[in-house]
This record gives structure tokens, sequence and C-alpha cells, in this order.
């Protein structure tokens, strides 16, 4: 990462990212092979997680309003507004507020927003898991580099994951949310706490 951050052009950027991300996907399956587990990797890796995907998303922003990008001139200011107003609102905020629902309150996450069908899809299905993550990423890299086509194609899915994270931030925000919570707080109504998988990366798509 800081090798993509120093870079000068957006091609360099996104080699780097792209080895970064690679190695995220493999550092879980390393760490649980040599039985290097921790709880503070585990915090660290969704730190890191966190910091590429607000990295990946600011460079993008600067680039849309370089104006070389398919969103021209005229959507720029707009277009970068929503990346930069998405680093704080999901990437920040959301998964923060989840992250510390679950392991510091033990609330389950199937618990925060499974009422929106668009969460339900987003965390019980790993194909559209998988699918958002991978196109988060591609999403950001290909406004970088300028690659019309892969911008489109990745869409999408870039939309589907913002839009669930949104929508989980808003049950949690919500009274109603809270109540369920209170009601399911006994031992027999609490779902389980999640099992943290230590080592493991939610840019896969394991949170």
């Amino acid at each position: 990462l800081y090798w993509a951050v120093k870079s000068d052009d957006g091609y360099t950027f996104a080699y780097y990212y792209s080895i970064s991300y690679l190695l995220d996907c493999v550092d879980g399956y390393a760490a649980r092979a040599l039985n290097q587990e921790s709880r503070l990797g585990y915090y660290l890796d969704m730190v890191i997680d966190r910091v590429s995907s607000c990295l990946c998303l600011h460079f993008a922003a600067k680039e849309v309003l370089s104006g070389r990008t398919c969103f021209g001139n005229a959507a720029a200011p707009l277009v970068a507004a929503i990346l930069r107003i998405l680093i704080v609102v999901v990437e920040i905020v959301a998964h923060s507020a989840v992250m510390f629902l679950s392991e510091v309150l033990g609330v389950h996450q199937k618990q925060m927003g499974y009422d929106y069908a668009i969460v339900r899809k987003y965390l019980s299905d790993k194909r559209y898991l998988f699918w958002a993550c991978l196109s988060f990423e591609l999403f950001g890299l290909s406004i970088i580099v300028n690659i019309t086509p892969v911008v489109l194609i990745s869409l999408p899915g870039f939309v589907f994951r913002a839009a669930a994270n949104i929508c989980r931030l808003l049950a949690i925000l919500s009274l109603q949310e809270s109540k369920k919570w209170s009601a399911g707080s006994s031992e027999e109504e609490r779902a389980p706490r999640e099992r943290v998988r230590r080592g493991s990366s939610d840019r896969l798509g394991d949170h």
C-alpha cells in the first residue's frame, strides 16, 4: 500500500494495490496453515482492509475530478462527492458500527439489517458477497486507470455493496433494531456470537 500511495500514475497504483489485494487474499490461509492466527492479527487485518478501501475510493475520486474518466467534467464533482461520502458512511462508519456491535457487544452480524432483502442476499449468499467485494475493487481501480468497460461492468456490484452496507447502518441506527437486540439479550433467545475466523479478510467477503 505504501508504494501504491507513493506512485506517480494510475497504473503503478493499480499494480501495487493489486499485489496488496492478492496478498490479502492468501494471508489468512497462510496464518491458519502455519498456526500463526491471533486476535491482534485479526483486528489489524480489518484495519488494513478499511485503509485500503478508503485509499482506493480517495484516488478514484481524485481521478474523476481530473476529468479524464468516462464521467466527464460535468458529472465529475458529483461522482467524486459520492465516492468521498462512501468513504465515510460505508468504509468507516458502517463497518466500524458492525464490528463494534459484533465484537464488543456480541450482537450477531445477521441481526443487523437482516430484514432488508439486499442485506440477506449480501450476507447469506457468498456468491453475492464475492461479486460485491470484487466489483468494489474493480470499480475503483478501473476508474484510476480509466478503463471504461470495466467501470460499467463493475458498477452494479459496487452499488449493491454500498446499498447493503448503508441498509445495515440504517438498521443499526433504528430504534426498532435496538429493541430486537434487547429482546434477544437472554442466553436462550440471543443468537450465538460469531466465531472469529482469525486471519481472514472481509475484502474476500468473510464479513
